[in-house]
């Protein structure tokens, strides 16, 4: 491994490091996570503040491991690392549309 791999590795572990504190902490929170800045979620508007929680989890550290094996293969080849990235940095746009699907699954009815 030489100086470059290893500044690059450090660079995409720590994304990968972001996006799995992301996740702990919707494992661990008793009250619904945001996904969007600035938006604040009340417990009322979730129907299973638990499961919803818990889907975001498993999103983000999902999301987190894709990361992580970007970071790992950095170490054999940036080339190929830098493009899982470049598909995982396009790949937010998944993210929101299965932030979406959570987000109509637990949300409640406004009209409720």
């Amino acid at each position: 491994m030489n100086l470059e791999q290893g500044i690059y590795f450090l660079a995409i572990l720590v994304c990968a490091l972001v996006f799995l504190a992301i996740s702990i902490y919707a494992f661990l929170s008793k009250k619904p996570i945001n996904f969007w800045a600035g938006e604040k979620i009340s417990v009322s508007q979730v129907t299973d503040v638990k499961m919803y929680n818990r889907a975001n989890g498993i999103m983000w550290l999902v999301y987190g491991i894709c990361w992580l094996i970007a970071a790992v293969i950095g170490l054999f080849s940036i080339k190929v690392s830098a493009l899982i990235v470049t598909v995982l940095s396009i790949g937010i746009v998944i993210l929101v549309l299965i932030y979406l699907k959570i987000r109509k699954q637990y949300f409640r009815n406004i009209n409720e």
